[in-house]
Parts: C-alpha cells; sequence; structure tokens
C-alpha cells in the first residue's frame, strides 16, 4: 500500500515538474527574442533542455529493459 502510494505521488511530482518547466522554458524564449539572457536565466534555459534529454533517456531506457 505504502508503495503505490509512493509511486502515485512520485509521478504527480513528475508532471507537475514537466508542466512548470514548459511554462518557464517558454517564458524563457519569449525573454530571449526580445532581450539577452541573464547569466541565471540562459543557465536556467541550458539545464531545462538537458532536464529533458536526460529524463526522455531514463524513459526509453526503463521501457526498454
Amino acid at each position: 500500500m505504502d508503495n503505490i502510494v509512493s509511486e502515485v505521488l512520485f509521478s504527480i511530482y513528475v508532471i507537475i515538474m514537466i508542466i512548470t518547466s514548459i511554462v518557464y522554458l517558454r517564458q524563457l524564449e519569449k525573454a530571449r527574442k526580445h532581450r539577452a539572457l541573464t547569466a541565471f536565466e540562459r543557465t536556467m534555459y541550458i539545464l531545462i533542455q538537458v532536464g529533458y534529454l536526460l529524463f526522455a533517456a531514463s524513459l526509453l531506457i526503463f521501457v526498454f529493459t
């Protein structure tokens, strides 16, 4: 029972993180069109994209193993 609850909570966490990172990435892309990004914004832009790649890779590994 505890394992199922923790898996559901983790799934909700992942969904929320993906949605919020998509929204923030879109905001950074709009800001990049109007002005140069600050160092923090540029770092976040890169980290979100790397996070997407790592998430996709981990998902593929999970599915095919």
